[in-house]
């Protein structure tokens, strides 16, 4: 969707922004998106059988009798009747059933892939978790891959086998979800993570303060884009950039005095 201006993207050993046109718009076909507002993604003047069946339509894959069943089990996949509401348009949906019905549309290409854009952040607590519980019984279901991107900690930890943390636009830390919450290398990760509320009110958790306020991404800081407001920054900080580097197995930080150094 944006034309990169540096670096490489690689899926499945293939670097993809060296691809030409059609191979590219083939490619697309093994990487399919669901976008953060279920109701703006869908076109309010289509009805629901229609937006699922656009894909297999642009591609020409089956007949249209087998076109037709796929997309009525496909929703059904996603707990919409389509005899019910394949019929009907968008606008006739609560936020939640149109997010089950982009999910539809996405996973119809039988993609290897599923980019997830804060996909739950615009949905009420309840829907939230039937989206999630979805999601998990579709990637088992289909062998899925789900790249997740969302701000909120508890969804993040509920869902991610890996996760990738950045500020300002860089990868700071990068652990398996279980290591990460437990023991957070970078000093950001370890405040973001102080931020999140406890649930429990028995537990008690002493937030990590950062000073300072952050900086513009359109000017960030030279080195280390966090010394500014981190603890533990030294000269080296604005001198070097910090590269990811390995501190145990899966465990990446990017950072030159990790936490607990």
């Amino acid at each position: 969707m944006e034309k990169p201006t540096s670096g490489k993207i690689t899926f499945a050993g293939t670097e993809i922004t060296a691809l030409n046109r059609s191979d590219l718009r083939l490619m697309r076909t093994q990487i399919q998106m669901i976008f953060q507002d279920p109701i703006s993604s869908l076109n309010p003047r289509r009805r629901v059988r229609d937006i699922v069946a656009e894909p297999l339509n642009i591609w020409k894959i089956g007949t249209d009798k087998e076109r037709h069943d796929k997309v009525n089990a496909m929703l059904e996949s996603v707990g919409i009747d389509p005899y019910v509401a394949g019929g009907r348009y968008p606008r006739e949906f609560s936020g939640g059933q149109c997010q089950r019905i982009s999910i539809a549309r996405a996973l119809v290409l039988e993609p290897r892939l599923l980019v997830c854009d804060e996909i739950v952040s615009a949905l009420d607590v309840s829907v939230q978790a039937q989206i999630l519980n979805l999601l998990a019984d579709l990637k088992s279901e289909h062998k899925l891959t789900l790249f997740f991107i969302a701000h909120d900690l508890a969804v993040v930890k509920n869902v991610s086998d890996r996760v990738a943390v950045m500020y300002l636009g860089r990868l700071c830390e990068i652990a398996p979800s279980d290591v990460l919450y437990k023991a957070p290398a970078h000093h950001y990760t370890e405040a973001l993570l102080s931020s999140a509320v406890e649930p429990n009110p028995v537990v008690t958790r002493t937030p990590v303060i950062l000073p300072g306020e952050p900086p513009s991404p359109i000017n960030p800081p030279s080195g280390c884009r966090f010394r500014t407001r981190c603890p533990r920054a030294e000269a080296r900080c604005a001198q070097e950039v910090p590269e990811l580097r390995e501190i145990a197995p899966s465990h990446q930080v990017a950072c030159h005095f990790p936490v607990g150094t």
